[in-house]
């Protein structure tokens, strides 16, 4: 069994996703964390996507060379960003962290939260996105070109 805990990208408090008892997010406060969970043998850490997190990708990318064993669950929204995109930018955290990457795929749940990054799809809609967001991505993991 694998135990993965969660790097606050927006944020720490009391009550998760709210600013309750909260604590700022800062690059100092992600790291020590971090830094802590691969200390403490965990497998790995989830790093949230959303409207009012820090970006994912790009905090993977910086806290990979401060951890030796951690893995790191970056979620990624599809109709977000293109899935050719969003597996150059896999590929690129998986090389840097040395291939300690774990993928989350999210639909997306809060139609305010999504229609703040321009997606506007129904429920139906974000499921059948999603669907070919990672039928592309297999494509090219495959080998594949797409276009």
């Amino acid at each position: 069994m694998n135990i993965m805990w969660f790097l606050p990208t927006q944020g720490d408090g009391h009550y998760l996703g709210t600013a309750i008892g909260g604590r700022e997010t800062t690059f100092s406060y992600i790291k020590q964390i971090a830094i802590a969970v691969d200390e403490l043998g965990y497998s790995g850490v989830l790093i949230p996507t959303g409207l009012f997190c820090e970006d994912p990708w790009t905090v993977a990318a910086a806290v990979a060379p401060l951890t030796n064993r951690l893995r790191f669950l970056v979620a990624v929204r599809p109709g977000i960003m293109q899935p050719t995109v969003a597996a150059r930018m896999a590929a690129t955290v998986d090389r840097i962290s040395g291939g300690r990457l774990d993928v989350n795929v999210v639909s997306g749940g809060s139609p305010p939260e999504l229609a703040a990054d321009g997606v506007f799809a129904t429920h139906d809609e974000r499921y059948q996105l999603t669907g070919e967001f990672i039928d592309i991505w297999c494509r090219l993991l495959a080998g594949e070109t797409v276009t």
